[in-house]
């Protein structure tokens, strides 16, 4: 016997009809073993109705689930106790309408996305290998398909003889029509000219926050996945994200604060092992850091630990990550985590963090820890590269000590929600401001003025000062 408890085998002192959750979790999972009479450190314990529960926990499990076991009554020092043994099954097992599944030494109720998960697995579907049956070629962007072809020729994962073939022969081969000849999600995902017309949520939200609620820009990406991630690095680069300049003999050299490379696989790793039938994907851009968000826990197979080294690849939607892998975007081993990893430490970043929370997965990418002189100057460059016209104009209009009204007035502001949020809390956080009586922020006698900060902007000329 076991002395300890696993993902096959628990103990029970006692039967309790509550149990039969932990049958139905086993058979939903690789199938196990329930001992009853035995306690949580595997020491037989005994029991006395041993020959009713013989009878009558097989009955239970066969006219509530529709599950045959094999129970035995085993002796040890004259203690009797029972053996259940749970087959795995291969079809999805309920117990009065609900699902459990043995994960760890846990036994768990499946519903949301996971039992849709769950459910697919079990008929060896996946979610992005369903067909939609009011999809057609006319909804299939053409030049973003041969993109895909020609990237997959210079790949080696297509034959030049795709670039002669028909849309619906090409998607024949790819296997990206179900039986029934509906184009599968996968491919709409990836190629459609209006993929949000079919998954509403399909589109990517970045923003840049200076604190946990405050946001001072943001974009909504919404395109099919291969020309979305195109779109996604290009924002983040040109938008969102720093580079360090240097100069090679008189050629410029670009450096990204976050590896490029290293970002590249975090985007991808989101975007092919996302749940789609989840919320949108989000990319906060704080100043220390970098997180990418995405609906779907990682599958059962895996855990945080195992994404440091290597580990199988588990595709959430196989058939979307096989497309990506033809184009060369991927490689099909499992070492995208790792590769993040190793791209971070290359330049002296702090290991990513990997997360499951608010019902999703994330990465997160910490920058190198600045002094205060560059912190400053990062800071006033965001100001006037990045933060926010909103952010400028106050600048540029306060002139000695002014109130809110007086702000909003020559701003021509009605909004007190949306001058607090956007102008004002910013350049507070920011330093480029401060307020005439910080003791009582919310006086009505309060006034705003430059701080030595926001005067440097104007010294500097990085903002003009309205005349």
């Amino acid at each position: 016997m076991n002395k300890h408890e696993s993902h096959n085998t628990e103990f029970k002192s006692i039967w309790k009809d509550e149990y039969l959750k932990q049958l139905c979790g086993f058979a939903n999972a690789k199938g196990g073993k329930l001992y009853i009479g035995v306690d949580d450190n595997g020491k037989v314990v005994g029991i006395t109705n041993g020959k009713r529960l013989l009878e009558e926990i097989p009955n239970k499990a066969l006219n509530l689930m529709g599950l045959l076991l094999e129970v035995s009554f085993e002796q040890k020092n004259n203690l009797y106790y029972l053996v259940i043994t749970i087959p795995e099954s291969s079809l999805p097992i309920s117990l009065r309408g609900k699902y459990y599944y043995r994960s760890g030494t846990t036994t768990q109720a499946i519903s949301g996305n996971a039992l849709y998960d769950f459910l697919y697995k079990k008929q060896n579907l996946t979610w992005d290998a369903i067909g939609e049956e009011n999809a057609s070629f006319e909804d299939i962007d053409l030049v973003v398909v041969q993109k895909f072809i020609k990237l997959s020729i210079a790949a080696n994962r297509l034959n030049k003889d795709a670039l002669n073939l028909s849309l619906p022969e090409l998607f024949e081969n790819l296997n990206l029509l179900d039986k029934d000849k509906n184009i599968k999600r996968a491919a709409l995902l990836a190629f459609a000219k209006n993929p949000t017309r079919f998954y509403p949520s399909m589109y990517v939200k970045i923003g840049r926050f200076i604190s946990e609620t405050d946001i001072i820009v943001q974009d909504v990406i919404e395109d099919n996945l291969f020309t979305m991630i195109e779109k996604i690095i290009e924002i983040l680069k040109t938008k969102y994200l720093k580079s360090a300049i240097s100069y090679k003999g008189i050629h410029r050299e670009e450096k990204l604060e976050y590896p490029e490379t290293g970002l590249r696989e975090s985007i991808l790793n989101a975007i092919i092992h996302r749940d789609y039938s989840g919320s949108f994907s989000q990319i906060r851009v704080n100043d220390n850091s970098l997180q990418i968000w995405n609906t779907g826990l990682l599958p059962p197979e895996l855990n945080i630990e195992m994404l440091f080294i290597q580990h199988a690849s588990i595709p959430r939607n196989p058939t979307l990550a096989n497309l990506f892998f033809r184009a060369g975007y991927i490689e099909s081993w499992g070492r995208g985590t790792i590769t993040i990893s190793n791209e971070c430490k290359a330049i002296g970043l702090p290991a990513p963090i990997y997360q499951e929370q608010f019902g999703g997965f994330s990465i997160t990418l910490k920058r190198k820890q600045l002094d205060t002189d560059q912190v400053t100057d990062q800071v006033t460059d965001q100001v006037t590269d990045q933060v926010s016209d909103q952010v400028s104009d106050l600048i540029r209009v306060l002139k000695g000590e002014m109130s809110r009204d007086q702000l909003m007035k020559i701003l021509n502001l009605n909004h007190i929600g949306n001058f607090r949020s956007i102008y004002l809390k910013p350049s507070l956080n920011y330093g480029f401001i401060e307020m005439t009586i910080p003791e009582k922020p919310n006086s009505k006698n309060q006034k705003y003025r430059l701080t030595q900060k926001g005067n440097n902007l104007i010294i500097n000329k990085k903002i003009e000062r309205s005349r």
